[in-house]
């Protein structure tokens, strides 16, 4: 197959990275792939040298209306000569938004080429809005649908649905510790978590939630990996001084290794108020941690079994959290279980597992085509 994958850019970033992946695995596998972005096609990951980047250098913000609607225009016209110029047989867009303007560009040539598209994010449509109507209506001409998690496809029409594919993000980093420390050899007074310091990840309601299980457990440490806006990590270190435990709540910032500092720890913690199919949890699991992690939106409820890869607490119940923390420190063989079923993960979402669930489903629509012309 020819295929190309296509975004905005290829910057740090969870789109970007398994574009990278899934281009480097498909052209191992003997597929022909591009990487198409909207800007010149600089990239910030390692590419097998066959992947070919190509940037349409379109990409810019708007200041009016009509400098938008210039550039949409400028966007389709470069969109129509690449198709014409590579006439790949399919292009996957990690963006529903673009794949709204691929669809719009590439409208007299779809019986050559397939648009499937992926929801990267949380979706939430505003029927008040007339281009995000459109839009929304221009996603059930797609060839395919890619969801990251059941729960999100619920928020799809049925008929997209039904041409869809639910496919989990995949364990792609390449910090992932390839052996795993034996849970009675971590230090089990250590906790951890790791995420941008804001109101999505709920850290106030962590340390809440840690503060009231301290008042029993006086030999643990939280320790926050992640960064904020300016000042962040100040408002939340006032609230642990606030409720008695700012000298065991310790803020280690952004670290490039920030595995290998958790890897040993004896309890992860994700109290995020939504989530899409978050790689911290994911990378968390794939280090054998006991996990104690909200039931939010999307994705957490589909990654953990609660009570066998891990403790499930509802958003922002900071009681809750910490009733399911004390389990993991007080009851006999529970972080020994967690540990080993959290580590199924790096079975079910291996890189090669995913790749080869996207490889399926592009195959099958591609297939599809053929069969069509």
């Amino acid at each position: 197959m020819k295929l190309a994958f296509f975004y905005g850019n290829l910057l740090r970033g969870g789109a970007q990275r398994v574009m990278s992946e899934l281009a480097n695995q498909f052209t191992a596998w003997g597929d022909e792939v591009i990487l198409l972005t909207l800007d010149k096609g600089s990239c910030e990951y390692k590419l097998d040298p066959r992947v070919r980047v190509q940037g349409l250098d379109v990409a810019g913000d708007s200041a009016n209306k009509l400098e938008s609607l210039t550039r949409l225009a400028k966007t389709l016209k470069a969109l129509r000569s690449w198709e014409r110029r590579e006439r790949p047989d399919a292009v996957i867009c990690f963006s529903t938004h673009l794949s709204f303007q691929l669809d719009l560009a590439l409208a007299g040539c779809r019986d050559r080429c397939r648009i499937i598209a992926s929801e990267r994010a949380n979706p939430r449509y505003r029927d008040n809005e007339p281009l995000e109507a459109l839009e929304c209506r221009s996603l059930e001409k797609l060839d395919g649908f890619i969801f990251q998690t059941q729960r999100v496809s619920e928020l799809f029409p049925q008929s997209l649905r039904e041409k869809g594919r639910v496919i989990h993000n995949g364990l792609f980093s390449g910090d992932i510790p390839k052996t795993v420390t034996e849970y009675s050899q971590r230090d089990s007074r250590s906790i951890c978590a790791m995420g941008r310091l804001d109101y999505q990840k709920a850290y106030d309601t962590m340390i809440r939630a840690f503060a009231l299980f301290a008042r029993e457990h006086p030999e643990h440490t939280l320790n926050i990996y992640g960064r904020g806006r300016d000042g962040a990590a100040d408002k939340l270190g006032q609230l642990a001084q606030e409720l008695g435990v700012g000298g065991r709540v310790i803020f280690h910032g952004n670290l490039p290794d920030v595995l290998e500092h958790i890897k040993d720890a004896g309890m992860f913690l994700m109290t995020s108020r939504y989530e899409g199919m978050p790689n911290a949890l994911m990378e968390a699991m794939a280090c054998g941690l006991p996990c104690v992690c909200t039931d939010c939106d999307f994705g957490p409820g589909e990654l953990i079994e609660d009570g066998v890869s891990g403790l499930l607490s509802p958003v922002d119940d900071a009681e809750t959290i910490a009733a399911a923390m004390a389990r993991i420190a007080d009851e006999p063989g529970l972080g020994e279980k967690l540990s080993r079923g959290a580590l199924e993960i790096r079975r079910s979402h291996s890189r090669e597992e995913i790749c080869r669930q996207y490889h399926s489903y592009i195959e099958e629509i591609v297939s599809k085509k053929k069969v069509e012309t």
